[in-house]
């Protein structure tokens, strides 16, 4: 009797847990069929492309937006974020993302345009994401120096040159620095400089060469009015800043709003070398739309879609075949699509593969927060 009983007890018990699993579950349709989350870099997705999307697709985008790495990478690891399709910075973002379990992933069945990756950019992105497994890239640019010129040729009547003496001699820093010199805020984007600087090889994972940097970069610093990524715009645009180390796209807005108040700003890639960036498109791991999610990206990668991206921005993008479609005066910008003398002398940093290359990764780190406070 009590045996009997007992099992209708747990048949009850167990056939209503399956209707409660059953009832809280997300049905196909509210998965995949109305909505993609979409968290990008500020103002790198216009309207037009968004609506151009939801008419083609009959699928919403909800966009949301960032400014840096750090705010996207705090969403990823702290809990299921929501978001369908990310656009992180490859390096080093995407690489330690991927090692932990941050993205799945992508399925190339469903990514057609795919073929129309520029192989230049692929080439630099399979440092970070071998087999394109996690992640494409898509916007990519260079870190390079921006300037007043009207104020440079005030500081240097005599004229000057475009490389890398201009920005990482003390001696032009210190004639520059009422006037306002600032660098970028992270050590992956100065410390090869430095190094370059020095010539030494900005890809070797050696202590001595980071230590000698390190003091180059320390005769700089008391010029140096600020470290700075989100206000090198502002601050160049406005005068505060007379030079800097920027980004490529942050480069040429600058140089756009400047121009209507009537400022010379320009923006040059050193002839000795330079850095590039890549921000990526990715798919995090429990993204409630992943199937969407590929439909957006494979959209992205349209000839005209990426075309219209990069006159809206200025930002370059990896999709050959846009240029088809582009302005002379895009095409034309080296700022923007450097040309093959320039292009022969970028890298990008490569993330670190070896315990040495790690624990150097952590001492440039340590080293940079030391110089930023004045105390290395």
């Amino acid at each position: 009797m009590f045996s009997r009983f007992l099992f209708r007890l747990l048949l009850v018990v167990s056939i209503v847990s399956i209707g409660v699993w059953y009832f809280f579950q997300p049905s196909p349709a509210q998965a995949e069929d109305k909505y993609v989350n979409v968290y990008c870099w500020y103002g790198l997705l216009d309207q037009e492309t968004i609506k151009e999307f939801e008419n083609e697709t009959g699928i919403t985008v909800r966009l949301d937006a960032y400014d840096n790495n750090e705010v996207l990478e705090a969403k990823l690891l702290a809990s299921n974020s929501g978001f369908d399709v990310v656009f992180p910075s490859a390096t080093p973002y995407i690489a330690w993302q991927i090692q932990a379990g941050v993205y799945q992933k992508l399925d190339k069945n469903l990514l057609p345009n795919i073929v129309e990756l520029d192989p230049v950019v692929v080439h630099w992105m399979r440092n970070v994401d071998k087999n394109l497994t996690y992640s494409l890239p898509y916007f990519w640019g260079t870190v390079g120096i921006v300037y007043n010129r009207d104020v440079l040729e005030k500081v240097f009547p005599k004229g000057f040159e475009q490389n890398l003496d201009l920005l990482f001699n003390p001696n032009n820093l210190k004639k520059l620095s009422k006037y306002g010199v600032s660098l970028l805020e992270e050590s992956v984007d100065v410390i090869p400089f430095s190094l370059m600087y020095i010539n030494k090889n900005p890809n070797l994972a050696l202590q001595e060469d980071l230590d000698l940097a390190a003091k180059h970069l320390m005769k700089m610093r008391p010029y140096i009015r600020r470290f700075t990524s989100s206000r090198v715009v502002n601050d160049i645009v406005l005068g505060d800043t007379a030079i800097a180390l920027v980004w490529s796209g942050e480069a040429q807005q600058a140089i756009t709003e400047a121009k209507e108040q009537g400022k010379n700003i320009e923006y040059f890639i050193p002839p000795e070398g330079g850095v590039t960036w890549i921000d990526a498109m990715a798919i995090p791991q429990g993204a409630p739309h992943p199937k969407n999610a590929h439909a957006f990206i494979n959209f992205l990668l349209k000839p005209h879609i990426a075309a219209r991206i990069c006159q809206n921005t200025a930002h370059g993008v990896a999709v050959s075949r846009a240029k088809k479609y582009m302005s002379d005066d895009i095409l034309n910008n080296e700022g923007i699509y450097p040309g093959k003398n320039i292009l022969k002398n970028l890298f990008l940093n490569a993330p670190p593969k070896t315990q040495k290359e790690l624990q150097f990764e952590r001492e440039r780190t340590r080293v940079w927060a030391k110089i930023r406070l004045n105390e290395y």
